[in-house]
């Protein structure tokens, strides 16, 4: 049986934990010995072997009692150890994120790549058996590991999308609506139903340049053929719009800034455009398409108002 603290360690160890960075590090480090005894086998020997060998480095060093600040570094040094040992290979959750405007990739622990866009929240939340990521919000491109045994899947708010090995886009719009663009590959993507035992309400199979888009109550348009290398252009840091409403790629354009861009006209938001424009500088943007469009572009109070301009240069009246 453990024998109770001292009253010197208990005084010790309540003033270390008075330190709310050092109360929160050993809530983490906590778990990572929770974790530890729910494994078995090689895993949980590596991790427990990799804390004693850390801790017996101090262990012998005059002086240091078993609540002594040296030993307590040392022991929370190799619990890290342990925790990053089974934070890399997929045992606890990971959140990657990115800011307004910024794009990243990262190596997940099963080796896929994730690459996300703009404004950004991924979660790893699965294991070494069960590869699973949760899409919070924003968009995110996957270059999926190939295991047979091992599907890759995908959770969002209402529904999964399961892989074996491929590469697609998923993208969580802001309304809730869910795109999903294939590149390569075959891609399964289901509705969930309510409940955890529920069956799935709709189910279906997309393969290369194949794109479906969904809402929480069904779908919004069916499977159906894209050209998938232009949907994945915002890697290049560019949108490529083929004859949408302005309203439509403003809205795209919006997730790239924090300022709010506002159409102030009925008919510039009716307005079609097309062609491939940089996501990088906004306002350039904005400014390209007012000298091509009849449109007009003004920064008011933190916000760009977009106008139509109801007159060409050469005086006459605009449609």
């Amino acid at each position: 049986m453990d024998e109770p603290l001292a009253p010197q360690c208990q005084r010790a160890f309540t003033a270390w934990l008075a330190e709310p960075l050092q109360a929160r590090e050993f809530r983490e480090l906590r778990t990572v010995c929770d974790v530890a005894a729910d494994l078995s086998g090689p895993a949980k020997a590596e991790v427990l072997q990799s804390i004693a060998e850390r801790a017996a480095c101090e262990r012998g060093r005059p002086g240091a009692g078993w609540l002594s600040a040296v030993t307590v570094i040392a022991v929370c040094a190799a619990l890290t150890v342990g925790w990053l040992w089974l934070s890399d290979r997929g045992y606890l959750p990971r959140t990657y994120r990115t800011r307004v405007g910024q794009m990243r990739s990262f190596v997940l622990p099963d080796g896929s790549v994730a690459y996300l866009n703009t404004h950004t929240r991924l979660e790893w939340v699965g294991s070494p058996e069960n590869r699973r990521v949760r899409l919070l919000s924003g968009e995110a491109y996957f270059e999926v590991v190939h295991e047979r045994r091992r599907p890759f899947r995908i959770l969002l708010a209402h529904s999964e999308v399961q892989v074996l090995g491929t590469r697609f886009d998923v993208y969580q719009k802001a309304d809730g609506n869910v795109v999903v663009t294939v590149v390569s590959g075959r891609v399964s993507v289901e509705g969930l139903g309510n409940g955890p035992a529920a069956r799935p309400s709709w189910s279906r199979r997309l393969t290369g340049n194949e794109q479906i888009e969904y809402s929480a109550v069904g779908l919004v348009a069916d499977v159906h053929s894209v050209r998938a290398r232009s949907a994945i252009r915002w890697r290049e840091g560019i949108i490529e719009t083929r004859g949408e409403r302005l309203s439509q790629f403003i809205g795209d354009l919006s997730r790239y800034t924090s300022q709010r861009i506002v159409i102030a006209d009925p008919r510039a938001a009716r307005m079609r455009i097309g062609g491939a424009f940089s996501v990088r500088n906004v306002d350039a943007t904005l400014e390209r398409i007012a000298a091509i469009e009849p449109i007009t572009v003004t920064q008011r109070r933190g916000e760009v108002i977009v106008g139509y301009r109801s007159h060409r240069g050469d005086g006459r009246t605009m449609p």
